[in-house]
């Protein structure tokens, strides 16, 4: 190959489209890119900690679609056709290289929630999103640490220790997806998953630099996950870019007849406005106009820094400074709902006490789990004791109490009708302001330090307590410091219409355009 013209093939902040084009011309294989990333992960990740299990079947996959590939390939009637895609049929995932979340099932390998107490846990078959990534030619690189049992953010499990932030490993990655987001901005994996039943796709995605969607609820099956609520959970893409978010997504979601979430939320939004897709976008259909979008600037997300806290100031600045650039292509509305509180929300409404005893009791007793391979009920983890106590939050406590948090008691009924009362709420203040979207930091301040035990001031709950589809890109970062030569990547979060997914992936990507605030971190082997 003729370098002066072609600048050589490089696996470091690959996307999924630049991969295939590789594949295509040749540049490079199934095998060289996972055998690169199991490389990052050996080299980097004894540091970050972002990696539970590798897959051991990973690399003999790689070969496998490596030869299957060549075979197609000899069939294609002109290899340099610029249509040979096409010809050549390419899965959407074709050899892609994917970190989970260690929630997913997965039967070559243990699901554990980050759990001493689930490291056995062994099921007869995948999760049915990890089926359909299969089925689109991906490959299950490794299982990825969180936040143990994913009821905290930040990313420390009895299982798999404390992970680490690539930008400054003084502190935490955010979470509770924090390893898949980990592994995902120092290079160790192509796409990711997580899971999100608060601020878990997002939170880590701001603090890693990278790209996190919580999807509107019921646009992926989350049937084969080890759950935290059934109001409140999401399965979602993460990745360094929002073209490749774009097409995890694609193969993650459809209905599933048998996570009957799938099946409700689709039929009702479907009554009440068609959702949209790749092609019905209308904000893609703006693209080229002199049209602009209406986005609508959550005043009451931002902290008050006139107390000069450098850490709320510097986040502030970065978030108006981003807002700036969309001048070009958006009006922004200024806007303050008192009851989207996020503290109000979470002490009034959030579920997570009364609904995780019962969502983890059925996972645990589902016939996807094979029998003796794990503890059959959270009264079970909990007598064990095996599990890192000072990772656990109230719910994980509170579930326990039975005659108080449960989903019979009135409590919880009022709760679910705060949620709907909510739900309104925003429905309204998209319609009275005609939003096509609401914008805001995801974290009121940077991520917290190794050590601490909360993630303070974060602003996921309102999606997902409405269940209306959310993404967080880059924004920027705070200044550099000795632990952090780069500084602390800062993430904005988007918020759309129920259902109206691909529009908010458009919005994202014009976000993503004019920012480019995704930089590679610098990292130490030890």
């Amino acid at each position: 190959m003729d370098t002066t013209t072609n600048p050589p093939f490089t696996m470091n902040e690959l996307t999924i489209s630049r991969f295939h084009s590789a594949l295509l011309a040749g540049s490079t294989t199934c095998e060289a890119l996972t055998s690169f990333y199991l490389s990052q992960i050996a080299k980097y990740d004894k540091t970050l900690r972002s990696i539970i299990t590798i897959n051991p079947q990973a690399l003999e996959e790689a070969r496998r679609k490596d030869a299957r590939f060549a075979a197609t390939k000899a069939f294609a009637t002109d290899p340099d056709d610029p249509d040979v895609q096409l010809k050549l049929h390419l899965p959407p995932l074709f050899c892609v290289p994917i970190v989970l979340k260690d929630t997913y099932a997965t039967t070559s390998m243990p699901t554990t929630a980050g759990s001493i107490s689930l490291r056995t846990l062994r099921t007869k078959e995948d999760a049915f999103v990890v089926q359909r990534l299969r089925a689109a030619g991906a490959i299950i690189l490794a299982k990825a640490n969180l936040h143990e049992f994913s009821l905290q953010g930040i990313t420390i499990s009895s299982l798999g220790g404390q992970t680490l932030n690539p930008y400054d490993s003084t502190r935490t990655p955010g979470g509770s997806s924090g390893g898949t987001a980990v592994a995902l901005a120092a290079n160790m994996a192509l796409v990711g998953c997580g899971g999100d039943t608060m601020n878990s796709l997002r939170s880590p995605a701001s603090a890693c630099g990278v790209v996190g969607f919580r999807p509107s609820r019921g646009q992926i099956s989350k049937r084969g996950t080890v759950p935290v609520t059934m109001a409140q959970d999401v399965l979602g893409p993460m990745a360094r870019a929002v073209e490749d978010v774009r097409v995890l997504f694609e193969v993650m979601r459809g209905q599933d007849v048998e996570d009957q979430v799938t099946v409700d939320e689709r039929r009702e939004n479907e009554t009440r406005s068609p959702p949209s897709g790749p092609e019905t976008s209308s904000i893609n259909a703006l693209r080229g106009h002199d049209h602009k979008i209406r986005i609508g600037v959550l005043d009451n997300y931002f902290d008050d820094d006139t107390n000069q806290d450098q850490e709320i100031s510097i986040v502030n600045e970065t978030i108006q400074s981003a807002l700036k650039k969309s001048h070009d292509f958006a009006d922004l509305i200024h806007l303050s709902v008192p009851e989207f509180d996020t503290h109000t929300l979470l002490s009034t409404v959030d579920v997570q006490s009364y609904e995780f005893r019962t969502a983890i009791d059925s996972f645990l007793q589902s016939d996807i789990i094979i029998p003796g391979s794990t503890h059959r009920s959270l009264a079970s983890i909990a007598a064990s004791g095996e599990f890192m106590r000072e990772a656990m939050t109230p719910p994980f406590f509170e579930s326990l109490q039975t005659d108080v948090f449960n989903t019979s008691s009135p409590e919880y009924k009022e709760r679910l009708g705060r949620i709907e009362a909510l739900k309104r709420k925003l429905q309204e203040c998209f319609e009275k302001n005609r939003l096509d979207a609401l914008v805001y930091p995801h974290q009121r301040r940077l991520v917290v330090r190794v050590g601490e035990t909360v993630q303070s001031g974060r602003n996921g709950i309102l999606a997902a307590l409405t269940g209306t589809p959310a993404i967080c890109v880059p924004a920027g970062f705070s200044s550099p410091t000795e632990t952090a030569p780069l500084g602390i990547p800062i993430g904005i979060e988007l918020l759309g219409r129920p259902w109206k997914d691909f529009e908010l992936l458009d919005i994202a990507e014009r976000f993503e355009g004019v920012l480019q605030a995704r930089r590679e971190p610098v990292l130490e082997t030890v």
